[in-house]
């Protein structure tokens, strides 16, 4: 939780000069919340309207680096004037500012957002933290913002060009998360960083979307995650140098088109697989017909893959597989450890499609099976799909099969803009995918 500063002048962030007198009056009687690690007592801070928070530096010494240290929202989406952010940025009290939230609140569609206030450029030295929306970048020389300590950041309904994009992550030399959404003015972006950890992208609506993603240089690069419905994103992404990219999501439909060195993907199909890339380990698409075949194609590119989400909403192909793949089932290593399918109909083409993992992913642990909505589950249902599947027969004896009941799914398309600052920069979080799913 962010402290918010809708109505705070700089002459009101000045603290008294009587904290020395207020340190003698302290009582002897032990302060027990003051023993509380510097976490917990920022975040209690961060709680506080924004004199408050900054009053408690009146508190004991023990205070008063908190309130510098808190995360500070500057939510300026009502009659704020440029004259008043100033004001704001330049108190003496921010002095040592960790993190920021800067949102002017305006449309993705306003054609000239207000600049970006001067005043950030003197927050940049100590800021390890910031999320910029509804304001536009400057162009220049990439001399105006360097942030040196940054180690996480969002740009999200920003005025930005292409220039002043490359401008600002070269400023980031240590940044290791990067958000990105609905922006305007950048419809391609190239990514050289030595520590980059983590991106996500989505590439907006219409003409404002971002076009092309290229990770160029990126030896630190562990997910790569595209953002929005998976049905409808529109954008080329180009991977040249990320050897130890892990995860890999969504890949939609038919959008994007991602390139892997020499082996081509246009949404979920596999054009060409002329490499393999061993590195990825949890991949994530969406398909409108369930299709083994592309599955099979995705695996052989990516053949150390562990997790595998697949979204899809349709009926689904045939999926016959016994006949097709004969020769390869012997031969073909699946190391497939956890399955999630969301809208699973129970369909000769869906339980034809999971039966192929049940009989041949020699190290499955686990199968999700989230149900398609509107229609009566029963338990009777449930273990007629288990005869189907022959789960009984299964190749790994590990292997657990649930069956996850509609109403306990979760909407992704839904969500995604909800948790999707959470899944690009928590990198505790192994699977950003989890999170989206595992709700039981």
């Amino acid at each position: 939780m962010a402290t918010t500063a809708p109505d705070v002048t700089a002459g009101e962030l000045e603290i008294s000069t009587g904290v020395e007198e207020q340190e003698q009056q302290e009582e002897e009687a032990p302060d027990l919340i003051s023993c509380l690690p510097d976490g917990i007592l920022g975040d209690i801070v961060s709680f506080l309207p924004t004199k408050d928070g900054a009053r408690t530096q009146l508190l004991s010494r023990r205070w008063r680096p908190l309130w510098r240290a808190a995360p500070l929202n500057l939510d300026a989406a009502g009659d704020v004037g440029l004259d008043t952010l100033d004001g704001w940025l330049r108190s003496p009290a921010l002095a040592g500012l960790r993190e920021l939230e800067f949102h002017l609140g305006l449309p993705r569609w306003q054609k000239l957002p207000l600049p970006l206030p001067a005043p950030v450029v003197q927050l940049a030295s100590t800021l390890r933290v910031a999320s910029f929306g509804g304001c536009s970048f400057p162009e220049g020389d990439g001399s105006e913002l360097r942030l040196p300590v940054l180690e996480k950041m969002s740009l999200v309904d920003v005025r930005i060009s292409e220039d002043a994009m490359q401008d600002l992550l070269a400023g980031c030399p240590v940044l290791q998360s990067l958000l990105i959404g609905d922006n305007n003015g950048c419809s391609v972006i190239r990514i050289v960083s030595q520590s980059l950890r983590s991106i996500g992208v989505n590439p907006g609506p219409g003409a404002i979307k971002v076009q092309q993603l290229v990770i160029e240089y990126a030896p630190c690069l562990e997910r790569l995650l595209v953002l929005g419905s998976g049905f409808d994103v529109g954008m080329v992404i180009s991977v040249i140098r990320a050897p130890r990219l892990r995860v890999l999501g969504k890949l939609a439909a038919y959008e994007p088109q991602l390139e892997f060195g020499t082996t081509l993907f246009q949404g979920s199909q596999v054009v060409s697989a002329a490499m393999m890339v061993r590195s990825v380990k949890i991949l994530a698409i969406t398909q409108m017909d369930l299709c083994l075949d592309v599955v099979i194609e995705f695996l052989k590119c990516f053949p150390c893959l562990e997790t595998l989400y697949i979204e899809t909403t349709a009926a689904g192909e045939n999926n016959e597989w016994r006949r097709k793949y004969k020769d390869l089932v012997g031969t073909f290593d699946i190391r497939l450890k956890k399955l999630v399918l969301t809208n699973y109909r129970g369909n000769e083409s869906h339980f034809n499609f999971a039966k192929f993992f049940v009989l041949n992913a020699r190290l499955l642990q686990s199968m999700r099976l989230e149900l398609r909505g509107g229609n009566n589950y029963g338990s009777k249902w449930i273990k007629r799909q288990h005869r189907l599947l022959q789960t009984k027969d299964k190749a790994s004896r590990d292997a657990q099969f649930d069956f996850v009941p509609a109403y306990y799914t979760v909407n992704v398309h839904f969500l995604s803009d909800l948790v999707c600052t959470e899944q690009v920069h928590d990198l505790a979080i192994a699977d950003p995918f989890a999170g989206l799913h595992d709700w039981i």
